[in-house]
């Protein structure tokens, strides 16, 4: 009976985790100048996060948010392992190149605006930049803020998450401080989807946010240093004199050498 309540309480477990929640939204750009050439990458940083069709969506806003757009729904996709992503473009970006194709236009809105990656009740994440300005319209529709917003967006320019804080090699929940200005500032662009492989890797244990490379790394300091041994000799009698007097013995000393 103990085996049959626990193999049940496992199955509740693994299906609550298998959904769509546990992502973050990890770069956003508003495209290369030309139209139509947007993007949005959301991450997972948990498994079996590819259930996508159980109703995520996404949603863009201008500086204030005075007619939110909402799109959906999505169909599931292949990989769902942490670090993974889902890559949400414009259609002027081509279909191998992008998970997703979404009406974005974030080239129009670039001086202020926000998106938000919306899943399950309170896991609801938001990115602004510019001069957005309404916060409170986020709050009251998602459940979220964006805090301070980040530098406006700049054609060929991405805003990107930083993964710092914890593991500096991966993303977790504490990336995200739900303020925009903190968490996210223009880089290269580099958008992935869902096929591409994660360039992410945990730290090791202990290793924090740099103390330690990835996993399956040997220490950056090198090997230990072998233990070294002492091997002592005893010095001959002295048969010469001495202040203690001739033909007496010099006192016994040790001489000691180290191994290499």
């Amino acid at each position: 009976m103990l085996v049959a309540v626990t193999a049940a309480l496992l199955v509740g477990a693994s299906s609550a985790s298998a959904t769509f929640h546990l992502m973050k939204i990890r770069e956003v750009s508003s495209g290369t100048g030309v139209a139509d050439s947007s993007y949005v990458e959301i991450q997972m940083y948990f498994d079996f996060q590819s259930f996508l069709s159980n109703g995520a969506a996404l949603a863009r806003c201008d500086a204030t948010c005075s007619s939110p757009t909402t799109f959906s729904p999505f169909a599931n996709v292949p990989n769902g392992h942490s670090q993974d992503t889902v890559l949400f473009a414009d259609s002027g970006i081509g279909a191998g190149s992008k998970d997703f194709n979404v009406n974005l236009n974030l080239d129009s809105i670039q001086a202020g605006g926000a998106v938000c990656y919306l899943s399950e009740p309170g896991f609801a994440d938001c990115v602004s930049w510019g001069n957005f300005s309404a916060n409170n319209v986020l709050m009251a529709n998602y459940g979220t803020t964006a805090g301070t917003p980040a530098p406006a967006l700049v054609s060929g320019m991405a805003l990107r998450r930083s993964i710092a804080p914890g593991c500096s090699t991966l993303l977790e929940p504490g990336d995200d401080t739900n303020d925009s200005a903190t968490d996210f500032s223009l880089t290269t662009p580099n958008p992935r989807t869902n096929s591409m492989t994660p360039t992410e890797m945990p730290c090791t244990p202990g290793g924090g946010g740099g103390g330690g490379g990835p996993t399956g790394y040997p220490p950056t300091s090198g090997a230990p240093p072998v233990a070294t041994k002492k091997k002592c000799k005893k010095q001959k009698p002295s048969s010469g004199g001495g202040s203690t007097g001739g033909g007496a013995y010099a006192a016994k000393k040790h001489k000691c050498k180290k191994h290499k």
